[in-house]
């Protein structure tokens, strides 16, 4: 009896893991096409109001989401922001903080 017993936990782990498979698939598929249409949104937006509008947009958008009343989006916000902050200006290194105050 404990073979179809074993045999059965070990279908369904495969399932699981098949399972996990496919939505980490999914997941990257759905990410990367969100990428592709904010590049196409933003490309629209520039061309359509100028590089200005669309800046200050975003800069109320950031505004707003930084002031959303959920700590939780708050915190992937300001998350998020950080590590294009890191990706677009990333910090010196060699320069001591010493060195950048005077």
């Amino acid at each position: 009896m404990e073979q179809p017993l074993a045999n059965h936990k070990a279908r369904l782990e495969q399932s699981f893991k098949e399972a996990d498979k496919a939505r980490e698939e999914l997941t990257d598929s759905i990410s990367n096409s969100i990428a592709a249409n904010c590049d196409l949104l933003h490309h629209g937006l520039v061309s359509a109001k100028g590089l200005e509008v669309t800046t200050e947009m975003y800069r109320h958008l950031l505004g707003h989401l930084l002031r959303h009343p959920s700590g939780e989006v708050r915190t992937q916000v300001l998350e998020c922001f950080n590590q294009s902050m890191e990706k677009f200006w990333p910090r010196k290194t060699g320069i001591s903080e010493e060195g950048t105050a005077h």
